[in-house]
């Protein structure tokens, strides 16, 4: 494997086909480090060195948008790879290493395959203000027998609907649009395919999964002095969130949570988990406050996550896409369209493969929660179907 030296990087060039493949490592993300690209290119009049460039340019590049960068004008490497006067990118990822993977023609085509240690720089990224949507289930209590003290049979179906009142009230930009009004039990052999059902039942691009630990109480004596007097009550909280990108695949957040808060009502009352009075006594203040941390951590972890959709319908050079207005999509608003598929490699580590097709994607009308977007350039769009992914630039 060779590395390619600055100085063949310099040349801008006009790139005629692109196609991209990038690999992410699913452990994690946000922090996915390496990006295969592979670019096309047309040889002119014999020059396979001009030829060569157009296609690292291209695929590079592609690489860097697709990994989190904002293009300003063509193109410019943060760390110095490519230099050149007309070239501005703002990227919030550098790249620590560029290789050379392969370099083959056929006729007068060149395909450069390239391979970036791409990593993000800092907490800023284009994706922060991004609207993001959610689906989930009513989460699952652990053991329903802790129910029964204040007769609360309802939690579950309760504190999920004020975690999603939390999180709208809380945030500008996080959304929980989908209870399934039952509740999940994700086991680990099927977690990734129910998570991409619930996603695409809801048209939605995460998917947060929810377990209650422990609600568990316990009494303190009635002192010697009052013994009339019941003792103080106090009750656990206890809660484990998993947060999953259920398009693109991979766990973004696994965080554990435990709180404990007074119970201010009598041991024989039966209390209604919907109420006001629920929520604002001392131990409903404790499950907000556990709700509010465990939402600065769902905000966290998908801040840098771009916003991504799906093709629904392909009418002729017409392209409705499941993201709209609602997601804060625009007309004019220029578009990735891209396949996705899982591979394997020889040692069983899974890797998410990314196919973009070429041409500049525009939106030409966008709707509440759909769109309909158009090739601007000559590219063929009769291979693009449905089921087919789309992220914003």
């Amino acid at each position: 494997m060779r590395h390619i030296s600055k100085t063949t990087l310099v040349t801008i060039l006009n790139a005629v086909v692109a196609v991209i493949c990038l690999f992410a490592f699913l452990v994690g993300q946000a922090n996915a480090v390496w990006y295969e690209a592979t670019g096309q290119a047309v040889v002119r009049n014999g020059d396979k060195e001009t030829a060569r460039h157009a296609a690292t340019q291209e695929a590079l590049k592609q690489a860097m948008l697709f990994a989190g960068a904002s293009v300003h004008s063509v193109a410019k490497l943060t760390n110095g790879l490519l230099k050149n006067e007309e070239m501005t990118i703002r990227s919030t990822g550098e790249v620590e290493q560029l290789e050379l993977v392969d370099e083959v023609y056929s006729g007068d085509v060149i395909t450069v395959s390239i391979r970036a240690d791409i990593f993000p720089r800092g907490k800023v990224c284009a994706a922060q203000n991004d609207q993001k949507h959610f689906a989930t289930t009513h989460f699952r209590v652990r053991n329903r027998a802790q129910l029964t003290q204040g007769n609360i049979p309802n939690f579950d179906a309760s504190f999920t609907q004020q975690l999603a009142q939390a999180m709208r009230n809380k945030t500008e930009n996080l959304d929980i649009i989908y209870i399934a009004p039952h509740t999940a039990k994700f086991d680990s052999r099927y977690t990734d395919q129910n998570v991409r059902t619930l996603s695409a039942q809801s048209n939605t691009q995460f998917v947060l999964v929810g377990m209650i630990d422990d609600l568990s109480v316990t009494r303190e004596k009635a002192s010697v002095f009052t013994p009339w007097r019941e003792g103080t009550s106090r009750r656990s909280f206890a809660m484990t969130v998993q947060v999953y990108d259920g398009i693109n695949g991979g766990l973004l957040l696994t965080k554990s949570y435990q709180n404990q808060g007074e119970w201010t009502f009598d041991r024989f009352e039966d209390v209604d988990e919907f109420s006001t009075k629920f929520w604002q006594s001392l131990y409903g203040q404790t499950v907000n406050a556990t709700i509010a941390e465990a939402i600065e951590d769902i905000k966290e972890a998908t801040a840098c996550q771009p916003m991504t959709g799906r093709v629904i319908n392909v009418a002729g050079d017409k392209i409705s896409v499941s993201l709209g207005r609602d997601n804060g999509i625009s007309e004019k608003d220029e578009l990735y369209l891209y396949q996705a598929k899982e591979i394997v490699d020889n040692r069983g580590r899974k890797y998410l493969q990314y196919s973009l097709y070429p041409g500049k994607f525009v939106v030409s009308s966008a709707y509440g929660n759909s769109s309909l977007v158009v090739n601007e350039g000559a590219g063929i769009i009769a291979n693009i179907q449905e089921h087919d992914f789309v992220v914003k630039k």
